[in-house]
């Protein structure tokens, strides 16, 4: 009986090890996209500029989601490291699109 509660206790400590990893990328990932949404209301990035960004991410999306399915829902150190990097590089991108010049339909100058 001690041994079947001790093997719950650390499976529900497994499954909230994997649980706290999805929600960081996931969050960042909504987190960029509402960035890419405001950008494009506020005019800071014109309708081709949102459209690439949100491509971007849905590729991010895309590769998380085949990393998951190849190790069994979880994401490898590995695999966390190269998402991490996929996200900072379209963090870049976001902000350099709407640092440029170019503006969107309501050309708004914030």
């Amino acid at each position: 009986m001690k041994k079947l509660i001790a093997a719950a206790v650390f499976a529900a400590l497994g499954l909230g090890a994997v649980a706290q990893a999805a929600p960081v990328v996931n969050a960042r990932q909504l987190n960029q996209e509402r960035r890419i949404d405001a950008g494009k209301r506020s005019g800071k990035l014109t309708h081709a500029e949102a459209a690439r960004l949100k491509s971007e991410q849905r590729a991010i999306a895309m590769e998380e989601k085949r990393m998951r399915a190849r190790h069994g829902g979880h994401l490898t150190a590995s695999d966390k490291r190269i998402l991490h990097a996929r996200q900072e590089a379209a963090n870049s991108h976001i902000l350099n699109q709407k640092q440029d010049g170019q503006r969107g339909p309501n050309k708004l100058k914030l």
